[in-house]
């Protein structure tokens, strides 16, 4: 008979594993978006004219997201439940720098 001390381990077992695959689906859908965008499958190319806002948005928001992720990760899954404020936080620092950064040098 299981113990409730096994029980609340698979509960987060199960937890992680359904954010890790959230993340890698995630992932792999800004991989595809960064594909789209630098191969030029599309008529216009985004970087031509420079970059607005707009393109500055969603390019930041995934390197925020990779940035985030990876700082999560490394850090052994403490950081994904327990810290969530400051992962939340710094999610928002990373993604208004490189947002701001990447239409003003773009």
């Amino acid at each position: 008979m299981p113990s409730p001390s096994d029980r609340q381990d698979r509960n987060e077992a199960l937890r992680l594993f359904v954010a890790a695959a959230i993340a890698l689906l995630l992932l792999i859908a800004i991989g595809g978006a960064g594909l789209y965008y630098l191969i030029g499958l599309g008529d216009a190319d985004p970087f031509s004219a420079g970059l607005g806002l707009q393109h500055a948005a969603l390019i930041s928001f995934a390197v925020s997201f990779v940035a985030i992720l990876i700082m999560a990760i490394v850090s052994g899954g403490d950081a994904i439940f327990g810290e969530l404020p400051f992962t939340i936080l710094g999610f928002l620092i990373f993604f208004v720098i490189f947002w701001l950064m990447l239409a003003w040098i773009f």
